[in-house]
Formats: C-alpha cells, structure tokens, sequence
C-alpha cells in the first residue's frame, strides 16, 4: 500500500462488502486473504445490498447513528436481547421497539 493514500472512508454492511469483493474476485485473482473474506462474506450476509442500504437509512431517520445502523442491517436483531448485544457499551435507546420494528420488515 506505499503511495496510496485513503480518499474516504464510510461505514458499509456486510452485503455491500459482498458485492465490492464479488466484483474484484471477477476482474482477477483473489489473494489468499481476500478469498477467506470473501467466503466470510458470503456466508454471513442477510440482506441484497439495495435491502441494506433501505434499511440503514430507515435506522438513521428514527435516530440511529450510521454505525449502529449499519451493524443493525448486519446483524437484523429479532428482540431487545440481540438488540442491547449491539448497545452493550451504551444505553439501549428509547425507541429500541421501534427500530426492531423497522428491522421486522426485513427479516
């Protein structure tokens, strides 16, 4: 990675990762890490990308910050067990029924 430099970073789920590896796996060889991640990815994605990404921005206007959402959309909680899993360091939210409802669509 000499002479590179980073030009943006955000937050991407699972499924979006998926899609970027699937794409570099089709324009060449994979290293050996690259392969174990892709595998990775495969196996734990939930959602399409376009599902993801609908369901993050659904999180992020009831109030859930991008992080969290994105986590949320990897993860899909099914109650407030999974849920404080994901606000272990901090205080489940006020709206926590409500964002599982929102996750519920998905599911």
């Amino acid at each position: 990675m000499i002479g590179k430099k980073i030009l943006n970073e955000r937050f991407i789920t699972i499924s979006e990762a998926y899609e970027i590896m699937k794409k570099r796996a089709e324009l060449g060889d994979l290293s050996y890490e690259q392969k174990c991640a892709l595998d990775y990815l495969e196996k734990f994605k939930k959602l399409t990308p376009e599902k993801a990404k609908e369901l993050v921005e659904e999180l992020k206007k009831i109030g859930v910050d991008e992080e969290t959402a994105v986590k949320i959309a990897d993860i899909l909680p099914e109650d407030i067990e999974d849920l404080e899993v994901i606000y272990y360091k901090r205080k489940l939210p006020e709206n926590a029924e409500e964002i599982l409802e929102v996750v519920r669509k998905y599911l």
